[in-house]
């Protein structure tokens, strides 16, 4: 039988003991992933190749699928003064100002991501990454925390979907998450970060989504928001380049 060498004070502390007292290994957390407890649950989950794979600890599957961003937030994260405090930690990130979106260039019926679930799909839609880099992404809550500024997740935001990929000629992310602030919130928020960090910025209305797209030299972007029938708005953000 194995035997742990060094002292357990309490049962309860059994976990953190064996990675700290007896490891000795540095645990520092990657300070990116405080912007989302759920990124931080999930920074153990393994990197996937395959969305579908059902072998992995299940415990962040919400934060690891191929599907669209669907994590569950809780009601006492959908109040007035969430929703409140949400605003104005992102009116801090944005240096004290937050300008209005500009209009949408052109309107259209139909949206391309209307079927696009998968984080592939997404990519694609937007024609970023190309397909051999879209076919590469692994699935992990890792991606989320690894968004390149000035598009981290909207803060208090809750990752529903991150997948990415970092290979030589193939820099993609594409995450999703929700949030009970308004879509415009969103997409203000957005477009003033990418504008002040010198990307362009155009604004589309397609069917039910609103996007952003733009680029400031190889780096390019795209922000695909939505208001969704329970009142939560549904955002996927997409790098390319970085």
């Amino acid at each position: 039988m194995m035997k742990v060498l060094c002292p357990l004070r309490s049962a309860v502390l059994l976990g953190t003991l064996l990675v700290t007292a007896c490891g000795g290994a540095d645990t520092a957390k990657d300070p990116l992933a405080e912007r989302d407890p759920a990124v931080s649950e999930a920074l153990s989950d393994p990197l996937m190749a395959d969305p579908d794979l059902t072998t992995q600890n299940q415990d962040g599957a919400a934060l690891t699928g191929g599907g669209p961003a669907s994590a569950a937030i809780p009601p006492e994260q959908r109040s007035p003064e969430e929703i409140a405090a949400a605003r104005r930690a992102a009116l801090a990130a944005a240096g004290g100002a937050i300008a209005a979106a500009p209009a949408p260039e052109k309107t259209t019926d139909t949206s391309r991501f209307a079927k696009a679930a998968t984080a592939q799909a997404i990519a694609a839609a937007l024609g970023l990454g190309g397909k051999g880099c879209a076919d590469s992404l692994d699935y992990s809550a890792l991606w989320a925390a690894r968004l390149p500024p000035p598009f981290e997740v909207y803060p208090r935001g809750h990752v529903g979907q991150a997948a990415g990929a970092q290979t030589p000629g193939c820099a993609l992310r594409v995450v999703g998450f929700v949030t009970p602030v308004l879509s415009s919130d969103v997409l203000d928020y957005y477009a003033a970060r990418a504008a002040a960090q010198g990307f362009s910025v155009r604004h589309v209305r397609e069917g039910d989504d609103q996007t952003l797209d733009g680029a400031k030299g190889a780096a390019r972007y795209g922000v695909i928001v939505r208001r969704r029938a329970d009142g939560l708005t549904q955002a996927d953000i997409v790098t390319s380049g970085f």
